[in-house]
């Protein structure tokens, strides 16, 4: 821009006063020159359109509504600058420009308050450090030196069955100390999670799903998070590193401060915990584009893979679940030795403690080693208090430290696929099924995730979660087409016994299913559906691998099919899985006695099989009976990345 006609525009007063409403003044005072050079360079960003940037508007977390607007999507007012930077990009941006100019305190200014916006549009604008000094931010500095990072890596925690908002696991981001190696202790971590006070339960679903929550960005030690995750909710840590160089990293960090003056509208299936990492590491290397990969659902094992493909392949690190360690030392002892540990943890402590001492040094230790694991997870699992898990294991470990070191275990737990190997979370389907008045077919589609048939490779054993399960037939004799199975959700835990956790299996259910046992004509009984169940789990192995199942059940129904439009009743389900890789089977009874409403009683039985053809591909048979009714069908299931 030419000075001297800057300055004669600023001897007319009218074209002054315009520009004045154009280019508002920044909130503090500034000296003529800096002014001017203020004007100059709104003038550069209005000509370059840089509020127009897809890296800018990303840095805000713009979103379009539906008449193409922008608007900022932080429900904190604090993460804008400009009073109307909420959905006016372009004021926000010459906000910025306004704070190379703050001359107060640097850790009031914008520059430091928002250092990757700053950093963002000083490359863009080609501002030098002698132009423009970089100031020196005390707060984001000192905050910065206590991480001192030198690398990045992604964890993903397995999914968490008892807790409504970790069905489908979690991912954060782990923050390496330089020369932290080998003390993992000392790491941090970058965690977003929803803000949900102490509530609990249906309302916390509810809320969660309408985005009632606001979702914020939080630093914690490491050490916490393996408390959290591996100890207390028994969940398996998978780490996945990320080759970020030296300046993504410090970009990471850079937008990690300002995200602490931001917070967004949780919701579970879309703007959720796994979500939120994507436009953070956008910003942090931009050719990864992460966020504009996922629209309608977001599910961490998806954004995990997505992850981790973008980056150069490593090695993942595993950290079993502290229960998993249990298991894996209590494989290795003898029957007696297992008696020893549960009677050292559960029972007589002294009396058993002189059983042991019979024992030779090495065994001993083994057995004292495991007894404390064991106590720990009772700890954490809530069965026993500190005092009782102080009380039990100071004893234990004054006589293991007696006898000093020793091998006890050698090696370490099988490490199970990862999340990496697991097929994808949706599901496409194409059946043929024979039904008493000749052929039909059928066209499925499934949001997420995983049914007790379908391969579980990476995903949890022995369970199914599903969410928004749509199955349409269309049978060709009377030319119609109706929905045959409408699940909005569906959790199966089974649990084989083991008596020393003592967890029991439980299923829920709701969705609209064909009500066949009223008699009525195939798709002309339709009733909503909901049901839970709860029971025991046993495992055997003859040649293969059998689970066994048997649960108590109730059930309420509604819908016009019934007389009168509702039943509520209990009753029991039993079956058994079988699986051989690469096939799966279940065989499974049902029986319902309604004791209101419809009282007619409800008999099902259902048979099937799964062959995997490829780790997205997989045939289904399937052949069933309810009430009278029966059906065989053969099924055709893709797995595929949801849009």
């Amino acid at each position: 821009m030419n000075y001297s006609r800057a300055g004669r525009l600023i001897k007319r007063p009218a074209l002054f006063l315009s520009l004045f409403f154009l280019f508002p003044a920044s909130s503090f005072p500034i000296a003529p020159e800096a002014e001017l050079k203020r004007l100059e360079l709104i003038k550069l960003v209005s000509e370059k359109e840089l509020w127009k940037e897809p890296d800018w508007t990303r840095l805000l977390y713009y979103e379009k509504n539906i008449f193409g607007r922008f608007r900022g999507t932080s429900v904190k007012g604090e993460f804008y600058l400009s009073k109307w930077g909420k959905i006016n990009p372009k004021l926000e941006l010459e906000a910025v420009v306004n704070g190379f100019f703050f001359e107060g305190p640097a850790d009031d200014g914008p520059q430091c308050r928002f250092p990757q916006r700053t950093s963002w549009l000083r490359e863009n604008l080609s501002l030098g450090p002698s132009e423009f000094p970089v100031p020196f931010c005390p707060s984001f500095e000192e905050w910065r030196k206590i991480f001192d990072v030198e690398s990045v890596s992604l964890l993903f925690a397995a999914g968490y069955l008892n807790n409504p908002s970790t069905l489908y696991g979690h991912t954060f981001l782990r923050l390496h100390t330089k020369g932290s190696a080998g003390a993992d202790l000392l790491d941090y971590t970058v965690n977003y999670a929803a803000n949900a006070g102490d509530d609990g339960g249906i309302f916390f679903a509810l809320k969660g799903l309408v985005g009632a929550y606001p979702g914020q960005f939080s630093t914690m030690p490491y050490y916490l998070k393996i408390q959290e995750y591996h100890n207390l909710e028994n969940r398996d840590l998978w780490e996945f590193p990320l080759n970020l160089k030296r300046e993504e990293i410090d970009r990471l960090m850079r937008h990690a401060w300002e995200l602490g003056k931001a917070a967004f509208p949780y919701r579970f299936f879309t703007r959720n915990c796994s979500w939120q990492l994507l436009p953070l590491l956008d910003i942090s290397k931009p050719e990864l584009d992460l966020s504009s990969k996922f629209h309608f659902q977001v599910i961490p094992s998806d954004t995990a893979k997505a992850i981790i493909s973008a980056s150069e392949k490593a090695e993942p690190v595993w950290r079993p679940s502290l229960w998993k360690t249990v298991e894996w030392k209590r494989a290795r002892l003898s029957p007696e030795e297992r008696e020893y540990v549960r009677e050292l943890a559960c029972s007589d402590q002294p009396k058993t403690l002189e059983k042991v001492s019979s024992l030779g040094a090495e065994r001993k230790a083994a057995v004292l080693e495991t007894a404390v694991d064991y106590l720990s997870w009772r700890f954490y699992a809530r069965k026993i208090d500190k005092e009782e898990l102080d009380k039990k294991t100071d004893p234990l470990l004054a006589e293991r430290a007696s006898l000093g070191p020793r091998n006890t275990f050698s090696g370490k737990p099988a490490q199970p696929p990862s999340i990496t190997e697991a097929h994808e979370s949706g599901r496409l389907g194409l059946g043929l099924v024979s039904l008493k008045n000749g052929p039909a077919y059928e066209i499925q589609w499934r949001f997420a995730l995983q049914d007790i048939l379908d391969d579980p490779t990476g995903y949890l054993p022995d369970a199914a979660l599903e969410m928004a399960s749509l199955r349409f037939r269309y049978e060709q004799r009377y030319n119609r087409l109706y929905l045959n199975e409408g699940k909005l959700a569906h959790v199966l835990s089974l649990n084989p016994w083991d008596d020393w956790v003592r967890r029991q299996s439980w299923e829920i259910s709701a969705g609209i299913e064909q009500a066949a046992e009223t008699g009525r004509r195939s798709g002309s009984s339709a009733v909503w559906a909901m049901s839970g169940a709860t029971g025991f789990a046993a495992e055997t192995f003859y040649k293969s691998r059998q689970l066994w199942y048997l649960m108590a059940e109730a059930d309420c129904d509604l819908g016009s099919p019934l007389e009168p439009n509702w039943r509520v009743g209990a009753g029991f389900k039993a079956g058994v899985i079988s699986e051989k890789a690469p096939f799966r089977f279940l065989g499974e009874a049902r029986y319902i006695s309604y004791g209101f409403g419809d009282t007619d009683p409800l008999w099902a039985v259902k048979a099937a099989a799964s062959f995997r053809l490829s780790g997205n591909n997989s045939l289904r048979l399937e052949h069933s009976r309810r009430g009278e009714t029966k059906e065989t069908g053969i099924y055709f299931h893709h797995f595929m990345f949801p849009f």
